[in-house]
């Protein structure tokens, strides 16, 4: 299977399940599969091997991963030669236990491990990780892309392990981003969707500062962009500068994806998400006004 020394490309198929961010990483993965020398088959029983990038957030997400795995293994029973390989959260955060439950499996991967799953397949990495994005393999119709800005989440949520399975909150260089912003737009991408675990967040880690607007700024300049819409923002982290830059802004779309499942203190604080409702409340009244 290998495409090193002139062997014939592997045939990959590829399964992403889950978020935004697991859909850009698997298309980071692929365009790294891609420059090595693999295709892709939209037909598993085609492959060479099967790749499931997995979700290991909520119980549905995890029963969905689960018989993704379960599918594949039955496509190995027939055909044995072909190998399967499991990546993502789930199986970052329950390697142990799905290599003890799923022993046909040929080798699980964490979260981003891109350089074991090129290794494992014998394929040339082409690039350098911090510059991985400039051979993304894109997967969404034409005319937009995800753009993520930082991986990993300072939070402590009762109810979430993404800390666990993706780590502290990193933000990327702002220039890096920007840079894969021109070469999105340079493709024919023409929305931006910005994501992250903790969109607002952005920089604190960095430079001790929310660096949100900024890289809006530098991201609006980005010749061929006509929308950009951000996902993922944190009640914690939303400032009033970034709600009345978007009711200034013609380019980023009226648009808050912020989660508010529950809004009383109480409930706040035993799901230890941080905030009080009066701030919530704050940001809907200046959205209202200000967007």
């Amino acid at each position: 299977m290998s495409a090193k020394s002139g062997a014939r490309a592997p045939k990959i198929h590829m399964t992403t399940l889950g978020c935004s961010k697991n859909v850009y990483d698997s298309e980071i993965l692929m365009g790294q599969m891609r420059a090595g020398r693999a295709t892709f088959v939209d037909v598993p029983e085609e492959a060479d091997a099967l790749v499931i990038n997995t979700c290991g957030f909520i119980e549905l997400a995890k029963k969905e991963s689960v018989d993704a795995i379960l599918a594949a293994e039955e496509i190995k029973k027939a055909h044995p030669d072909k190998k399967v390989l499991v990546c993502g959260c789930l199986s970052q955060r329950y390697a142990k236990e799905l290599q003890k439950e799923m022993p046909l499996i040929d080798a699980f991967f964490g979260a981003e491990d891109f350089d074991n799953i090129l290794n494992y397949l014998e394929l040339d990495r082409s690039l350098s990780p911090e510059f991985l994005y400039e051979k993304r393999h894109l997967t969404t119709p034409n005319h937009y892309a995800y753009l993520k800005i930082s991986e990993g989440c300072n939070h402590t949520c009762a109810f979430c392990a993404i800390p666990l399975m993706r780590g502290r909150h990193r933000s990327r260089p702002l220039e890096q981003v920007v840079r894969e912003a021109e070469i999105l737009a340079a493709q024919g991408v023409k929305e931006l969707i910005v994501i992250s675990q903790d969109t607002t967040f952005y920089g604190l880690d960095s430079t001790g500062k929310q660096e949100i607007v900024p890289l809006l700024r530098a991201l609006e300049a980005v010749k061929g962009i006509e929308w950009i819409r951000l996902h993922y923002l944190y009640p914690t982290t939303v400032q009033d500068a970034l709600i009345d830059y978007m009711g200034e802004s013609t380019r980023v779309v009226p648009y808050l994806d912020m989660p508010v499942q529950h809004i009383t203190d109480h409930m706040l604080k035993q799901m230890k998400r941080g905030g009080k409702e009066r701030r919530i409340r704050e940001i809907f009244d200046r959205a209202r006004s200000r967007i």
